[in-house]
């Protein structure tokens, strides 16, 4: 069984120079019970990048943005907030 460590150092080589893709990979573990000192040993780790390393470390950190963000990747799309964006752009597109 991989460790939680192991999964990030290879997610962050997968994902290097995508930060789309890495914050995928965040959103796998940003719920579970990974201890700070693991934390604090992965921000130290050279496999990362230095944006890797700062958005590892504020992913597990409670109420910051990055943290936020990721969470909000989980959720559902509010698919009646998508059909009011499309109708707004589709009646401006309209009257041009």
């Amino acid at each position: 069984m991989m460790m939680w460590s192991e999964y990030i150092i290879m997610a962050a080589q997968h994902s290097s120079g995508s930060a789309t893709h890495w914050f995928r990979y965040l959103r796998k573990i940003v719920d579970k019970e990974i201890s700070k000192e693991e934390i604090d040993d992965l921000y130290g780790n050279k496999l990362l990048t230095p944006f890797q390393r700062v958005s590892l470390k504020y992913a597990f950190l409670d109420g910051s943005p990055t943290r936020e963000h990721i969470l909000g990747l989980n959720k559902k799309a509010n698919r009646n907030k998508i059909s009011l964006v499309r109708e707004k752009y589709e009646n401006k597109s309209s009257k041009q």
